[in-house]
């Protein structure tokens, strides 16, 4: 996300996953922003519905924007909340400048390896 100039403010989680507060707080100290689940934590399901309602709405010729059903319907359960701890975040930020050396330094034996699996597997 740093990439392509992405910063969120927080990142909100669903499912099964993030009812542990260790994958929580893993989250966080990786994209060094605050971690929170929401209320209703079926998130796919939720989601179609939420998009179901807009679409509905706007097929009736209503002009409502998906924030707008987002921001009534959706809740933060607060208890849920972790925030990044700073030196978690610069061993998460070192090692994945290790990791981005250690791909790079095996583009080519990647592309090796995917010329071989394209000729002998099927």
């Amino acid at each position: 996300m740093k990439d392509l100039g992405i910063k969120p403010s927080q990142i909100r989680l669903t499912g099964g996953g993030s009812k542990n507060r260790a994958w929580r707080q893993i989250a966080a100290d990786i994209f060094g922003v605050d971690v929170v689940c929401l209320k209703i934590d079926e998130g796919a399901a939720y989601g179609a519905a939420l998009q179901a309602m807009w679409a509905y709405r706007k097929y009736n010729g209503e002009k409502v924007s998906i924030q707008e059903i987002t921001d009534r319907f959706v809740e933060i359960d607060e208890e849920t909340l972790v925030s990044p701890k700073p030196s978690n975040v610069e061993v998460y930020e070192e090692l994945q400048k290790i990791q981005n050396e250690i791909s790079f330094s095996l583009r080519k034996t990647f592309s090796k390896h995917r010329v071989y699996l394209n000729r002998f597997v099927s």
